[in-house]
C-alpha cells in the first residue's frame, strides 16, 4: 500500500500570482533557480505560453506561445531556453530567461514534425531536436545552430521509431533518445498507426556523427510499453518512464534505468496497488542524483524510487500532477489544476499547497540555475 504522504514525503509549497502577467525581470537573487513550465489559461478558449516560477512558486514572467507547448530546455551558459510545441509540432520558440522576451519562432521543415523535446550541446551552440521524418517513417534528430538564429544545419538518425525525449550525456558527446516506437502522420494528428507492430527502444547516439553506440529494448513481455521520458542519472545513464500503448490487461513496471554498455534495462520495483493507480502512464521523469521521481497525471501520483537500486521509496498524491524537477530539497511538482508544491526530504517541513486558478500547468517542469 502507498504510504501516507505526511509520513513519507513532506510538501513545501509557495504562492503563485493568479493573473497572467506580461514579461517582467526574472533574475533571482544570488543565482537562485527558476522553474519553467508550459501552461494553458483557464476557460473555454485558453491561451498558451510558458511561465517562469521562483523556488517559492512566485510567478516571474509569462510569455505567449504560438500554440500548446510541451518540453522546455535551457541553453547552457546563457539566460535562454527553447520551448517546443506539443507533438506533432510545427515550431519551437527561443525565450529570454532574463525577462521572458520571445525570440523568432522556428518552423519545422515540411517533411518533419517536432515531437516535443530537445537537448543542447555542452557549449550551447547546437540544439538537438527530436522529430519524425514523416516520409521515411523513422526517428530523426534535427540540428540547429543556436549562434546563428537557430538555422537548421543537418540531422542525425535516432535509430528508432517515434522519438520523444532526448537528453545529453557524457558532456554532450552522447544523446540518449527515448524512441516510443509508434508511428504517427501529420494527416492523422496524434493517431497511432502501428500499434500492432510498435517497436520502442532506448538508443544512444554519438552526437558528432550520428553513430549508434548502444540500443536496448524492454523485455518481450513488455513490448506493448513505449519508452517516452528520460532523466540523466549520476552513473552516466538514464532513468526512463514508459506508457502503455497497447494494454494487455496486466499491471506492468513503468519506470526503469539503463546506462550505455550496461546490458539489459533495469525495471524498478513498484507495489501492485500503485501500478494499478498509475494506469499505465508515466508523464514525466526527474532525478536529483539519488532519487528518481516519476509522475502519472492519470493516476494523480508522483512516485519516488532509489535511483541506484530501483527500490520503491513511496508516493505522494497530486491530482493531474505531471511536472516534476529537482529542487534543493527534493522535487518541485506542478499539476494541470494550477498547483505547485515541493516534495521535501526534511521531516519538519510544513505541508502546504497553493493553487492558482488562472493557470493549467502542462506536462513538464524544468529547473534553470542562473
Amino acid at each position: 500500500m502507498t504510504p501516507n504522504r505526511r509520513t513519507v514525503l513532506h510538501l513545501l509549497g509557495g504562492g503563485l500570482l493568479a493573473a497572467v502577467a506580461g514579461p517582467t525581470r526574472a533574475t533571482t537573487a544570488n543565482g537562485a533557480p527558476l522553474y519553467l513550465n508550459a501552461y494553458a489559461t483557464a476557460g473555454a478558449s485558453p491561451a498558451y505560453g510558458v511561465a517562469a516560477l521562483d523556488a517559492a512558486g512566485g510567478l516571474r514572467f509569462t510569455t505567449a506561445a504560438p500554440g500548446r507547448a510541451h518540453g522546455i530546455v535551457p541553453r547552457p551558459s546563457r539566460a535562454e531556453a527553447v520551448v517546443f510545441a506539443r507533438r506533432p509540432g510545427r515550431w519551437f520558440l527561443p525565450v529570454s530567461l532574463d525577462d521572458g522576451t520571445p525570440g523568432t519562432v522556428v518552423a519545422a521543415p515540411e517533411d518533419r514534425r517536432f515531437t516535443g523535446h530537445g537537448a543542447y550541446s555542452a557549449d550551447g551552440r547546437v540544439l538537438y531536436v527530436a522529430e519524425d521524418d514523416v516520409p521515411g517513417e523513422t526517428g530523426s534528430i534535427g540540428l540547429y545552430d543556436a549562434a546563428d538564429g537557430y538555422r537548421r544545419v543537418g540531422a542525425l538518425p535516432t535509430h528508432g521509431l517515434g522519438p520523444h525525449e532526448i537528453v545529453a550525456l557524457d558532456g554532450g558527446a552522447v544523446l540518449a533518445v527515448a524512441n516510443g516506437g509508434v508511428i504517427t502522420h501529420p494527416d492523422t494528428g496524434r493517431a497511432k498507426l502501428n500499434l500492432d507492430a510498435m517497436d520502442s527502444s532506448l538508443t544512444y547516439v554519438e552526437a558528432a556523427s550520428g553513430r549508434l553506440l548502444d540500443q536496448v529494448r524492454l523485455p518481450e513481455q513488455h513490448a506493448n510499453l513505449g519508452i517516452r521520458h528520460l532523466a540523466p542519472q549520476a552513473d552516466g545513464g538514464v532513468a526512463f518512464g514508459v506508457q502503455d500503448e497497447r494494454p494487455i490487461g496486466e499491471t506492468q513496471p513503468l519506470v526503469g534505468a539503463h546506462r550505455p554498455g550496461g546490458g539489459a534495462v533495469r525495471l524498478f520495483e513498484t507495489p501492485d496497488d500503485v501500478l494499478v493507480r498509475l494506469d499505465g502512464y508515466i508523464g514525466s521523469v526527474a532525478s536529483d542524483g539519488r532519487l528518481v521521481a516519476a509522475s502519472s497525471p492519470k493516476g494523480g501520483l508522483i512516485g519516488l524510487w532509489d535511483g541506484a537500486s530501483g527500490a520503491w521509496r513511496g508516493a505522494t498524491a497530486l491530482p493531474d500532477g505531471c511536472g516534476v524537477a529537482p529542487c534543493d530539497d527534493g522535487f518541485a511538482i506542478t499539476s494541470g489544476l494550477g498547483v505547485m508544491e515541493r516534495i521535501a526530504a526534511s521531516a519538519d517541513a510544513p505541508v502546504l499547497e497553493r493553487r492558482t486558478p488562472a493557470f493549467r500547468w502542462d506536462n513538464h517542469l524544468t529547473r534553470w540555475q542562473g
